[in-house]
């Protein structure tokens, strides 16, 4: 029997989602999305199906299209931030549907606000549903493959992580928090204001390494740095010219009993191979032996991150309702 998918948000990553929910064969039962552009439009003819027909009108009434909808899995990709996207989620699983999410915070949600974290816990509860985040990075790339590395291996002292990736994939959301676009000056005036964030997720995936190794990190020190282009750039979605911001050298440092245990460092921005730049996932783990590992070209983030979400469909309802990270479940592989 095929999997009912509600799918929340029609951005860049929802669409692709969707595209990839059809390839597997589950029934997109309800779309939402509150741009008023989006609404009334056939699911086909936003996502870019073959069929631009095909699918259900997509809602911007969230409430409604909820309701409306027998028990499904909500694929839900509208923003990177627990505090904005909790009142999605929580209106998903009141009722009554599973949610996997590619909010980057909610990959651990109580490194970015246990309250709200215990509250998506407790509703889901309430409700009989299931809740979790996924994606690349955070997700897999610089936490759950680092952890799998840690296998054969008596003792962690220290793990070194740096992702060099391409953010074409991804749309204008993601390209403004990285800065991509500006001059170097109204980079820094982002990072004073907050709009330009730079990475989202250092902190879950150092939560989440941390809880399986049962260390306790005493702090976290962040750095950010705008990484300026000397060439014209071009992605679907945006176009810079040379000494525009390209995109964001973001690291962070995290500290146990006064000494750093784990760095990571995440390069990103658009088109780096047009300045010579290779993309690569890199991880060094150092304790009673090194493993180091390096897979070039980088695992795609956008791609990756859709996949990892429909992925996780067939392997969600398994867990017992509440609150589930990615490390309660079997690998979340892909099922025919």
């Amino acid at each position: 029997m095929a999997q009912d998918i509600i799918l929340f948000g029609l951005g860049a990553m929802g669409q692709r989602m969707a595209r990839l929910a059809v390839a597997r064969g589950y029934r997109i039962c309800a779309a939402i999305d509150p741009d008023p552009a989006k609404a009334g439009q056939p699911l086909g003819r936003v996502a870019g199906l073959e069929d631009g027909t095909a699918g259900p009108l997509v809602s911007a009434d969230a409430g409604a299209a909820l309701a409306q909808t027998p028990r499904a899995t909500v694929l839900h990709a509208t923003g990177s931030f627990l505090r904005d996207v909790a009142a999605q989620i929580e209106l998903c699983l009141g009722h009554g549907h599973d949610v996997i999410s590619i909010a980057e915070e909610m990959t651990l949600p109580a490194a970015a606000d246990p309250a709200i974290a215990a509250r998506l816990d407790a509703i889901a509860r309430q409700h009989g549903t299931r809740v979790m985040g996924t994606g690349v990075n955070p997700g897999f790339a610089m936490d759950v493959l680092a952890l799998a590395l840690t296998v054969p291996m008596e003792r962690v002292d220290h793990l070194h992580l740096r992702r060099v990736n391409d953010l074409s994939d991804f749309g204008p959301t993601v390209l403004r928090g990285q800065g991509v676009g500006l001059s170097p000056e109204a980079f820094e005036d982002g990072l004073r204001t907050g709009r330009v964030v730079g990475h989202v997720g250092f902190a879950q995936s150092i939560a989440l390494i941390a809880r399986h190794l049962c260390w306790t990190v005493e702090r976290i020190e962040e750095t950010r740095a705008p990484i300026v282009s000397g060439v014209a750039r071009e992605t679907p979605h945006m176009q810079i010219a040379p000494g525009q911001v390209a995109g964001c050298l973001h690291s962070a440092t995290a500290y146990r009993d006064g000494r750093e245990v784990m760095r990571l460092e995440h390069p990103q921005q658009i088109r780096p191979e047009a300045e010579g730049q290779r993309t690569s996932d890199t991880l060094r783990i150092r304790g009673d032996q090194v493993i180091e590992m390096t897979t070039a070209p980088e695992i795609p983030g956008g791609a990756g991150t859709a996949a990892a979400a429909v992925n996780a469909v067939a392997h969600l309802s398994r867990a017992q309702p509440g609150l589930v990270h990615l490390t309660d479940l079997p690998l979340t592989v892909p099922q025919a």
